[in-house]
């Protein structure tokens, strides 16, 4: 009997210590500690630890965690944390939003993205530990917003997924910092497709065919491209030229050998497949004619100013390649890593540029407002101590001055004086009042800061008159007295070459018809002193006072962005500098750079860590900014003197050096109008640089989406720098476009559906009998 009592009291202190144990023993993924808890594992949670926890990551939406005391009062903030010592936050976490802390320990209340489980844009799977993200989210974190998903796959198959980081640093080496640096995903489409996940086709692009009339013709890509090396010396070898297509595919030519012609490197660039570009579509220039070149070209201005030795140098047109294209560049590594161009030189100097020549081709006309019935001429500046300097614009008679003026309209936006920063508002000249939106028409002169930004071409005629010229030279093949085709030097290999048959056989010096002219800009204002239209470029370099000019004009706005800033692609070479610096090869490597570097123009704002930033990010108030400069925005780069012109309000470095005659001819004859792909501050490219009055580690700089076709340099005597102007376009025309403007795109196949009386693969030909 006592044997079976004790076996059952024995049954009875069992079961009371099975009673005792932690929850189901812990699920073996915990330990039982003190008041029978469970102290789960890393990664386990709930009371009996069964629970697994999801992986966190920052999160995309911040949340409040709620009332998690069950107080029934104000959630607790950052700093007031609850329910420590919990499996998911063992430190606690406030009621309302999480906060991260500085090194100090001090809570940053203004904080976002706090880690959360499943980065709070998915549900936890407590058996698995995976997230089970919500649509469009991926990642063992759901950390990702991830990249569209289609029948053809990620991406439609037509593009790569990539983060957005990576997608800054491919345009042009952007940063991208801030927190979804890892997290934001996007489709890089291959060329030719489009859309967030790459499943649209783009059709051909090209002009509107009613564009074109008497006088608006389309601007097409105009490069010209220099090879070069720093000592006289052989270069042997090839190379290739790289072309980028609308779409921004890039097609590399077959190798072109360094004595070729203008006919090889047409025919290298009319061979890419695909007929990428068509066959007699590209004019060609030979502009390699001596090689040493000195600072001063008959051909090509504001070289730079040291010698270099020139060994090819050719200016294409793509004419039937229409749009704002990508810039040729060269490749000299045809097998890999080495180089199929060379020089006998044991350290070699080869080198080259690239640059349009002022014409740029275009998908928007910015410049598009036709002056109708007025015509211009240009008279080349005389003098050297004032504005007779600067070229003159005339009409041809009073009325179309009239006329013209009403064109012109407002410069700045403003109704008050233009004029303050440099005559007082009751100043006249001629006996005339000068403010600003004044006389009947309602418009403004222009000044320094607010110029006219206006557009040329040339009357195109109807008869071709050689007189009895048997050789022309530049003034004689302008003059429309002689000759009556507008002209140029740029050939097509089997095009109009009526000139080219005509005199000597000789690439240099012959001239083809050029029956659709592009226009160019120039940048004017009305001088008070001068009483006349006065041009801060020269266009009168290329020609005669007789030819007459149809003139467009733009509502939109031309805007020095700070007068205290200059803009230099060159340390000037004649100022001898710290001991190992090479002034003359910097100058001859920063030539036609699409790099300009920003500083300030007087050491006045150094002391407020002013540096010359104009970019809209960290741009000053109060240091005479009148704008400032995001990416994509329109820039022109000018040398502005005026006679009215304070000494100490312009764009002078140190004030010594930089006159009218300077400002003239250091600008082009036809000025590029650039975008900026970035604006950023880096370190000094001119190490060790005596020259810089700032003491600058760091330097502004933007980059350009094409080469400075002119020279700005800088030194502490003075130098030749520029002032940085913005263009606000206002109402510009989209004249190039996919089907030119006469069709509809389908996007599934790529293919242009035209309308009625249009035909061809870009609906670009006009045709009576299209349906």
């Amino acid at each position: 009997m006592f044997k079976i009592v004790l076996a059952a009291f024995v049954m009875a202190s069992s079961l009371n210590l099975i009673n005792a144990e932690c929850p189901n023993a812990c699920s073996a993924h915990g330990k039982c500690g003190a008041y029978d808890m469970c102290v789960c594992y890393r990664n386990w949670m709930a009371n009996d630890c069964s629970e697994r926890i999801c992986q966190f990551g920052l999160a995309h939406v911040d949340t409040p965690m709620g009332d998690l005391d069950s107080s029934a009062g104000a959630l607790t903030g950052p700093g007031v944390n609850v329910i420590t010592n919990d499996a998911m936050y063992p430190f606690g976490t406030p009621e309302q939003f999480p906060a991260m802390m500085n090194t100090d320990g001090g809570i940053i209340t203004n904080s976002a993205h706090y880690y959360r489980e499943c980065s709070n844009k998915g549900i936890c799977d407590r058996s698995s530990a995976n997230c089970q993200c919500f649509d469009g989210y991926s990642g063992s974190a759901c950390q990702r917003a991830s990249c569209p998903v289609s029948n053809g796959g990620m991406c439609s198959g037509h593009g790569t997924c990539e983060t957005i980081k990576t997608i800054a640093s491919w345009d042009n080496d952007n940063i991208y910092k801030l927190w979804d640096e890892q997290s934001t995903m996007g489709c890089v489409c291959d060329p030719g497709y489009d859309g967030p996940d790459c499943s649209k086709r783009q059709c051909k692009s090209g002009p509107d065919p009613l564009y074109f009339d008497d006088a608006a013709n389309v601007r097409v890509s105009n490069y010209t491209y220099q090879i070069y090396t720093k000592a006289s010396t052989t270069v042997k070898g090839n190379y290739s030229l790289i072309f980028y297509d609308t779409f921004g595919e890039d097609w590399e030519t077959k190798p072109i050998d360094i004595g070729a012609t203008c006919d090889t490197v047409t025919d290298a660039l009319e061979a890419l497949p695909n007929n990428v570009i068509a066959s007699g579509s590209v004019r060609c220039f030979n502009g390699a004619d001596k090689e040493s070149l000195s600072p001063v070209d008959a051909e090509y201005t504001n070289q730079p100013a040291s010698a270099f030795f020139l060994k090819t140098r050719f200016t294409i047109v793509f004419t039937q390649n229409f749009g704002r294209l990508k810039q040729i560049d060269i490749n000299i590594h045809l097998d890999g890593a080495r180089p199929t161009l060379y020089t006998t030189e044991t350290t070699s100097t080869l080198g080259w540029h690239i640059y349009p020549n002022g014409f740029i081709g275009e998908s928007d006309d910015l410049v598009p407002d036709l002056c109708e019935g007025v015509l211009v001429k240009l008279t080349a500046g005389t003098g050297s101590t004032d504005e007779d300097m600067y070229d003159t614009l005339t009409t041809v008679n009073t009325q179309q001055d009239k006329a013209l003026k009403r064109c012109l309209g407002d410069s700045d936006g403003k109704t008050s004086t233009f004029l303050s920063d440099v005559l007082s508002a009751s100043a006249t000249a001629g006996g005339v009042s000068y403010t600003s939106n004044t006389d009947i028409y309602g418009w403004d002169f222009g000044n320094v800061n607010n110029p006219h930004l206006i557009k040329l071409v040339e009357t195109t005629q109807d008869s071709l008159i050689l007189g009895g010229y048997t050789s022309l030279t530049d003034e004689q093949a302008r003059d429309p007295s002689l000759y009556n085709y507008p002209i140029t030097k740029h050939c097509t290999k089997n095009g109009l070459k009526s000139l080219r048959n005509h005199f000597a056989n000789n690439e240099g010096n012959n001239y083809c018809a050029n029956l659709n002219p592009a226009g160019f800009y120039a940048v004017m204002y009305f001088s008070t002193a001068k009483k006349a239209f006065k041009l801060f470029t020269r266009p009168s370099a290329d020609y005669v006072t007789t030819q007459t000019f149809h003139i467009y004009t733009s509502q939109g706005y031309m805007q020095m962005v700070n007068p205290n800033v200059a803009a230099f692609s060159h340390i000037n070479d004649i100022v001898v500098g710290a001991a190992g610096n090479d002034f003359a090869s910097l100058d001859v490597n920063n030539a036609h750079s699409n790099v300009m570097y920003l500083t300030n123009t007087t050491t006045t704002y150094s002391s407020s860590n002013f540096r010359g930033q104009i970019d809209c990010e960290t741009a000053k108030s109060g240091f005479g900014n009148l704008d400032c400069i995001n990416k994509d925005d329109y820039v022109m780069f000018l040398n502005t003197i005026t006679a009215t012109t304070p000494l100490t309000n312009i764009v002078n470095p140190f004030v010594t050096g930089n006159t009218l005659a300077a400002a003239r001819t250091t600008n082009p004859i036809y000025p590029n109008m650039y975008k900026v792909k970035k604006i950023f501050r880096d370190d000094k490219v001119f190490n060790n640089d005596l020259n810089n009055p700032h003491n600058e580690n760091l330097r502004h700089q933007m980059i350009l989406d094409y080469g400075s076709n002119t020279k700005y340099s800088y030194h502490l005597g003075g130098g030749h720098p520029a002032a940085v102007y913005k263009f606000r376009p206002a109402s510009t025309y989209t004249y190039v476009s996919q089907c030119s403007n006469h069709g509809i795109c389908d996007e599934s196949t790529g293919l242009c559906q035209c309308f009625a009386g249009y035909t061809s693969d870009n609906c670009g030909v006009q045709n009576a009998l299209a349906k």
